[in-house]
């Protein structure tokens, strides 16, 4: 068996406030539908790794929202919404039971061999996610369960199984219960088990997962995170670094922008030169990037490695500024491989750029004090190489992400 790496709470844990910052307007509607899941479910007899599933399953339920259009969010129903949840999953060893769940929402399509228990689980978080959409902070909760429970009501025997609603029934008798899923819904992570075993490769699957998340929001970087990922894992062999290293290199480089979620898509796309404001809203992700990863267990390299990308050598970087000594080798590899990365790609506001421009400008960086030149002159020294990686990265994911663009559009 391979060794333990980290565990399913905390990278549900770290999904579920990455999605705050992603969508502040319903900021812990995925807490809510999970907790209320948990507690349905449990009122029907399900313990223990059942309820990890749907936990899991519960806190995925929209993440198939980053890849359509604005402008369209409004129109899609629960069903649709979950089934584009798996062009983006695919097939995660660690999210395949959110996939089982969400193909149970459409029989019509996966057939009626779907295990029932996953539909069970498919009616829970529907009316998980009318709760949780219909709770309003501004009034006390208790005031809310009538008309709550007269909406899921209505669904018993149309939408959702009869069993469900009357779990549903069972649990909304508990007035704590509503306090809790209004106030303090995170609660419900104390549920998960925190021994299942996630191995280093399971990590960097759910970082690229997430990388997909991160990326996906914009054309101009919907293959970002996956390029840089490339180009630091390579520099992190050249330098020497072990095995374990460089998949630790891998998934800073996947989650090195995670924080960028909290970053508004017009200031992303903006195609002229950022307001000092618009630039501080920047300068802020690489602190959520900070603060989502640096309780994960497994991940205390990484989350340096990853969050400290803007720290400059000669001090003043963001948002730490730290001084050189200050700076971890894989901070300053992922450091470049971003700077790379960016430069080579298509932005608003201009075209990739050539290798001469790039040199120049990586070369202008060690003049500075920013970068350190031994590692930029092993970039320079393997530059074709290293391009070469990064660009076949970017092709597979970029036909990925244009593939799931074009379901979802049509």
């Amino acid at each position: 068996m391979e060794r333990e790496f980290t565990n399913k709470r905390d990278l549900a844990r770290t999904y579920a406030e990455a999605m705050n910052l992603l969508r502040p307007e319903t900021k812990d509607l995925h807490q809510r539908v999970a907790y209320a899941a948990y507690g349905i479910a449990k009122e029907m007899g399900y313990k223990d790794k059942d309820l990890d599933d749907l936990i899991l399953a519960s806190l995925l339920y929209d993440v198939g929202i980053v890849l359509m259009p604005e402008k369209h969010e409004g129109r899609y129903g629960f069903k649709e919404l979950v089934s584009t949840n798996l062009d983006m999953i695919g097939d995660i060893k660690l999210l395949k039971v959110a996939a089982d769940v969400y193909k149970a929402t459409d029989t019509e399509k996966y057939g009626e061999s779907v295990d029932n228990k996953n539909k069970i689980f498919a009616d829970i978080i529907l009316i998980s996610d009318k709760i949780a959409s219909m709770l309003d902070e501004s009034d006390a909760a208790l005031n809310q369960v009538e008309d709550i429970s007269y909406t899921v009501s209505d669904m018993a025997g149309e939408e959702i199984k009869d069993e469900v609603a009357e779990a549903f029934l069972r649990f909304s008798e508990k007035e704590y219960v509503w306090m809790e899923i209004l106030h303090q819904p995170y609660i419900f992570f104390d549920h998960i088990s925190d021994e299942d075993n996630v191995t280093i490769d399971d990590a960097i699957v759910f970082a690229r997962f997430m990388a997909r998340i991160i990326d996906f929001r914009s054309s101009y970087t919907a293959m970002h995170s996956s390029g840089v990922a490339a180009v630091a894992v390579r520099l992190a062999e050249i330098m020497g670094m072990s095995s374990v290293e460089c998949k630790k290199m891998m998934i800073a480089g996947y989650l090195h922008d995670i924080g960028k979620l909290k970053v508004p898509k017009v200031i992303l796309e903006k195609n002229d030169k950022l307001t000092d404001e618009e630039f501080n809203v920047v300068k802020e992700y690489a602190y959520y990037t900070h603060l989502l990863l640096k309780d994960i267990t497994g991940f205390e390299e990484i989350s340096k490695w990853a969050a400290l990308h803007h720290e400059k050598l000669n001090g003043y970087g963001y948002p730490f500024r730290l001084s050189k000594d200050q700076i971890p080798m894989g901070a300053r590899i992922v450091a470049l491989a971003d700077t790379f990365a960016a430069v080579a790609e298509i932005r608003p506001y201009r075209t990739g750029l050539s290798k001469e421009e790039v040199v120049r400008i990586l070369l202008e960086n060690v003049e500075r004090g920013a970068m350190f030149s031994y590692l930029v002159e092993l970039l320079i020294t393997n530059y074709d190489e290293i391009q070469g990686i990064r660009d076949a990265e970017v092709s597979r994911e970029g036909a990925r992400y244009y593939a799931s663009v074009v379901e979802v559009e049509e």
